[in-house]
């Protein structure tokens, strides 16, 4: 799915903000206010569980996708 730039979905509260680029195809854990990301790496399990031995019970989850490069076209 994609989204619009301006898809209200967007300005949802819920909804993780963009990770930085270096995280590109991990999985972080933000922390509940999704102002600081708490623990990354490569597989789900992983980073909740360093999320939580960080104090992070109620960490927010997201995987940064990869990004995606278009060469050529007709």
């Amino acid at each position: 799915m994609t989204l619009e730039p301006n898809d209200p979905r967007l300005d949802d509260e819920n909804r993780p903000k963009a990770a930085p680029a270096k995280f590109a195809g991990q999985w972080v854990a933000w922390n509940r206010q999704q102002t600081e990301i708490v623990a990354n790496g490569g597989d789900f399990a992983s980073v909740h569980k360093q999320a939580k031995a960080a104090g992070h019970t109620d960490a927010v989850m997201q995987r940064v996708p990869q990004p995606c490069s278009f060469i050529g076209g007709v």
